[in-house]
């Protein structure tokens, strides 16, 4: 008796149910659904890291500080039609002063208590001598309720910045250690994640936040490169003279670009010896600096006349 062949009885089996074999592998449903899954999984991770939140709380306190701004110019202009000769450059004190004064009969104790003796007595006088449009009670009134919520707003900006400096504490606290809880928050909003921060190198770090200037230098080569973008907030960056400003900074970013790897992989606190690192160099610069403006202060010596 012959037996059928493997293949025959394959076409045998395949022509009496009509159907080709199912391949093996995913369908297209079930690879629509795992990579769904996969993303949803990597935007979770993604989302989950506290150095977006902190990015996030940084962008937060820019734009109250823009906004603040922008109404106390707006104040000043309403309440100066009231008082056109009272000006502070501390809005937060030129808030609390309209929330107590009144021009015709002013209280020379509540001022006394906001900017000082000497200072109170300044603004009385200026309140005999104003040609300020007199305004309702209602008016003045209504001038009140805005400092009022304009210092709200500000206190809402300092216990958002305390929040902040609790974050960078947590997310990079080398950093923070280096530069200021305010420099590390907004570096790390700047590029996105402290993960891509620490990969950048420290030319790049130095000029972040400069990238127009950078992009005009490209193209015109006659245009000087930017020496510093964000790390200009420093105080020994801004506080010091325009010439050694990029050493400063130079310096800066190189021990930022540490501390942002020791924080994003090591997570070792290195931030007592970037300090000392950072303040010899800074100590280093300023001690050339002086000598350098000591020998251009020095008068040449004379050269002795031929014949003499």
């Amino acid at each position: 008796m012959v037996k059928p062949n493997s293949a025959d009885s394959r076409g045998s089996s395949q022509s009496k149910s009509g159907q080709k074999p199912r391949k093996q592998g995913f369908s297209p449903s079930n690879k629509r659904s795992m990579f769904l899954q996969k993303a949803a999984e990597a935007t979770t991770k993604a989302l989950g890291g506290k150095d977006v939140l902190l990015a996030n709380v940084s962008r937060v306190i820019d734009e109250t500080v823009q906004v603040a701004n922008a109404l106390g110019e707006r104040l000043e202009e309403l309440y100066g039609i009231y008082l056109p000769e009272l000006r502070l450059e501390d809005r937060r004190k030129y808030c609390e002063i309209i929330m107590v004064l009144d021009k015709t009969n002013p209280d020379a104790k509540e001022l006394s208590k906001i900017v000082g003796s000497g200072k109170s007595n300044e603004i009385i006088t200026l309140c005999g001598k104003s040609i300020g449009a007199p305004l309702t009670e209602e008016d003045l009134l209504q001038c009140r309720n805005f400092a009022n919520q304009l210092l709200m707003l500000y206190k809402f900006k300092d216990q958002y910045a305390k929040y902040l400096e609790t974050l960078t504490a947590e997310v990079c606290p080398n950093i923070s250690a280096v530069a200021g809880s305010d420099i590390a928050a907004k570096l790390i909003s700047h590029v996105g994640s402290l993960a891509r921060l620490s990969i950048l190198p420290s030319s790049t770090i130095q000029v972040l936040g400069a990238e127009k200037a950078l992009f005009k230098h490209l193209k015109n080569r006659k245009i000087d490169p930017p020496k510093h973008g964000i790390i200009f907030q420093h105080v020994r960056i801004s506080a010091s003279p325009k010439v050694v400003r990029g050493k400063i900074a130079r310096a800066l970013a190189n021990s930022i670009a540490l501390a942002a790897k020791a924080d994003h992989f090591t997570k070792k606190k290195l931030g007592d010896l970037l300090i000392k690192r950072f303040d010899d160099r800074y100590t280093q610069i300023m001690d050339e600096y002086k000598k350098q403006k000591e020998k251009a202060l020095v008068p040449a010596p004379s050269e002795s006349k031929s014949g003499s």
